[in-house]
């Protein structure tokens, strides 16, 4: 496969599951190749006006950028207001949750790793 090639692949078409707590969450499959392609994972997360997300903790080290929507970030229990256009680094163990007090979805790109 070409540089070109590798470059233009599109990501297969994310498939949203409906989580318990009314979000919408899609992990994205890299492409195969013989040498790993990332030491990561990453999903789109889509949250609809109203719905909050089940608190999160894990050993993964996770970054958000969030797209689209506004809402409320609790961290460890500490929340803070969140728009289109800012990112989040959560280290291992830290718990968070975020809830969608707006009138559109919020949308997340979510990248995660273990340390």
């Amino acid at each position: 496969m070409s540089v070109t090639e590798e470059f233009t692949a599109l990501l297969p078409e994310a498939e949203f599951k409906l989580r318990p707590s009314g979000a919408h969450l899609a992990v994205l499959e890299l492409p195969s190749s013989p040498e790993p392609v990332a030491p990561f994972t990453f999903a789109h997360i889509h949250v609809p006006p109203g719905v909050t997300t089940a608190a999160d903790c894990h050993p993964e080290r996770e970054v958000w950028f969030v797209r689209s929507g506004s809402g409320v970030l609790s961290v460890d229990g500490v929340p803070r207001r969140v728009s289109a256009g800012e990112h989040f680094f959560y280290n291992s163990g830290h718990t968070h949750q975020l809830h969608n007090d707006g009138d559109e979805p919020i949308e997340v790109v979510s990248v995660w790793w273990l340390p």
